[in-house]
């Protein structure tokens, strides 16, 4: 199954055709925020039976940077809010979680409660972030001692839950959802109409280099817009998943990005984000899945951010 990781500042408007430099400029000890929604759904035909699965997370997170050095910002981070909904159905019937959901969301509240560090670049990437496994483990054993004496979770429920926390709030899953709306800048100075490209990757488990073209659309008194789209292609890629088996990926799909930014301070207005992906999964051989098992898929994402 493929896995989809489960996304500034002054400018003296003198003139709109002035070439403009797409820098953060960041308040020391100001407080940024984000609010990320993010939904991914995959669709797969398994032994001749239709599998849907669907995801959805909504994430509130501040940032606080320090002193910017030599153009990083040391910054400190916290989740205001976390959530997670999922649904799977199996031909087309809802097939029961029992109380996972309840754990995780549970578990995403203590997570809430703690910060993590990390660097920013003043074009918007975020370069460097704290392991956040260390904050959900704190977060678990909290579930678990809330839980103990009344109905102690299975070996099982905790695995689920601790899954479903790093696949949706994760440092990896929080500079996926991010660098596709953030991570954009231009290292050089832009007009209106001018176009430049940004290397990234489709996840960390696919090394797959994924070339967006940004173009600046539009600058206003009122926001700055900015434009991206790419294209998705990988023959036979070699992917090696958490359990150890080895999948190949065989696909193609679109990235669209729409990008508006505070003409004032450079930071996200708003940002939304679609992904749309199809092709097939090969199997190498486990004890679940016979050799060169081949499963057809489809995949969408719709991320969408709001800044203050």
């Amino acid at each position: 199954m493929l896995n989809m990781r489960y996304l500034l500042f002054f400018i003296p408007f003198l003139g709109w055709s002035q070439a403009i430099d797409l820098s953060l400029v960041l308040k020391p000890k100001g407080v940024y925020k984000w609010n990320v929604v993010s939904e991914v759904s995959s669709k797969q035909r398994v032994d001749q039976m239709d599998v849907a699965v669907k995801a959805t997370s909504h994430t509130l997170l501040s940032l606080t940077p320090a002193k910017e050095e030599k153009q990083l910002y040391p910054v400190s981070l916290r989740y205001e809010a976390a959530s997670l909904e999922m649904e799977t159905q199996v031909q087309g019937k809802p097939m029961p979680l029992e109380k996972i959901p309840q754990y995780t969301n549970e578990a995403a509240k203590e997570l809430c409660k703690q910060a993590f560090k990390g660097e920013l670049n003043v074009k918007g990437k975020i370069v460097k972030l704290d392991p956040v496994k260390p904050l959900m483990e704190r977060a678990m054993k909290q579930l678990e001692k809330k839980y103990a004496k009344s109905s102690p979770l299975t070996p099982f429920e905790k695995q689920q839950v601790m899954a479903q926390l790093e696949a949706a709030f994760a440092e990896t899953t929080l500079q996926s959802n991010l660098s596709s709306v953030l991570s954009v800048l231009p290292r050089q100075k832009v007009s209106v109409g001018d176009s430049w490209e940004i290397t990234s990757f489709l996840s960390k488990e696919m090394n797959v280099n994924i070339k967006t073209q940004y173009t600046l659309k539009e600058v206003t008194p009122e926001t700055i817009y900015i434009q991206g789209k790419a294209t998705v292609a990988t023959d036979h890629e070699k992917v090696i998943l958490q359990q150890g088996q080895y999948v190949f990926f065989t696909m193609n799909g679109q990235i669209e990005i729409d990008i508006w930014l505070d003409p004032a301070t450079r930071w996200i207005q708003k940002a939304t984000a679609k992904q749309t992906l199809q092709g097939e999964t090969e199997v190498e051989g486990d004890l679940s899945h016979q050799k060169g098992k081949v499963i057809p898929f489809e995949s969408q994402s719709h991320i969408e951010v709001s800044g203050k």
